[in-house]
């Protein structure tokens, strides 16, 4: 079993995403992170220092990041935490830096509230599977949403 880590905090700058060497797609982010806690002293909480952590989003998630959120968003992330090493390219030797290799993504639900949809998946035209002529689900969710958008408005 892997160990997992959980993070709450704010995206610093737009998603960037880039395609690698292997021609998988990457998306990459920093959030900041801060925390509270209770001063003894002062009897009143106080904030801590803000954590800024890198965040890379492989494959489909990275497109579903890319394409939902922005700069400012509080978002929850869970992943794995991971180190990467690198030669410095103005001659200062082996650099380390740590990541999170992202296995979700989500908006803060106790700031927002989200329509969810399912994105289109890129198949090749051999893997496609015949599509039943039953219920349209763009037509599905668009109805769902016109009744949450319905109940709020009640």
């Amino acid at each position: 079993m892997e160990s997992q880590l959980h993070l709450q905090g704010n995206l610093v700058a737009d998603p960037a995403q880039r395609v690698v060497a292997s021609g998988a797609k990457v998306t990459r982010f920093r959030l900041a992170s801060r925390g509270r806690r209770f001063d003894k002293g002062l009897g009143e909480w106080v904030d801590t220092d803000p954590v800024y952590m890198s965040v890379a989003c492989w494959r489909q998630l990275g497109d579903n990041v890319a394409k939902t959120l922005h700069k400012g968003d509080t978002v929850i992330v869970v992943g794995r935490l991971t180190m990467r090493e690198y030669d410095d390219p103005n001659g200062g030797g082996r650099r380390s830096y740590y990541e999170i290799d992202a296995t979700s993504v989500g908006p803060d639900l106790s700031r927002y509230v989200a329509f969810l949809a399912r994105p289109n998946r890129e198949l090749a035209d051999a893997e496609v599977p015949a599509q039943p002529a039953a219920a349209d689900g763009a037509a599905v969710q668009a109805a769902a949403r016109d009744d949450v958008e319905a109940a709020a408005a009640a």
